[in-house]
């Protein structure tokens, strides 16, 4: 699910952390969330995780 970077089912603010460790150290994020795809932060759906991925992961958890 795009940003359940936590993998609890939820998209919300207990996602922040894990989708900011996603984008700079992937390495830790696998180790810390082995059962979560790392390409859930890929919101912008451009097949990278990255700088371009901030902006869209912000306005899923701003909402409609």
């Amino acid at each position: 699910n795009d940003g359940d970077l936590n993998c609890d089912g939820v998209l919300n603010n207990f996602d922040i952390d894990a989708f900011i460790m996603a984008l700079s150290d992937a390495a830790q994020y696998q180790a810390t969330y082995p059962n979560c795809n790392i390409m859930n932060a890929d919101i912008n759906h451009d097949g990278l995780v990255n700088n371009f991925d901030i902006d869209p992961f912000v306005e899923l958890l701003a909402g409609p």
